[in-house]
């Protein structure tokens, strides 16, 4: 599977994108957080995600309830 990005907005939004853009095409969203997210599944045998690492272009890390955030905006799952 592909890489893909993503951006978390001052008002806690994810936004996911493609690998092939940049996180600071999206600096208008205002991020306080940018890296990498993959999917998959989990040991539960349910869909799952992760956010990893860190943007060079917004000079931003990941931060630790990305993760959950995602999940829940993305997968639906009530994790946050």
């Amino acid at each position: 599977m592909a890489r893909v990005k993503y951006i978390r907005t001052k008002d806690n939004k994810i936004i996911v994108f493609s690998e092939l853009q940049q996180h600071s095409e999206f600096w208008m969203f205002n991020p306080i957080s940018a890296g990498f997210i993959s999917f998959g599944i989990g040991s539960d045998r349910n869909p799952d995600c992760s956010c990893f690492g860190q943007s060079g272009s917004l000079n931003l890390k990941s931060m630790e309830d990305d993760s959950a955030l995602a999940k829940k905006q993305i997968l639906g799952c009530g994790y946050y």
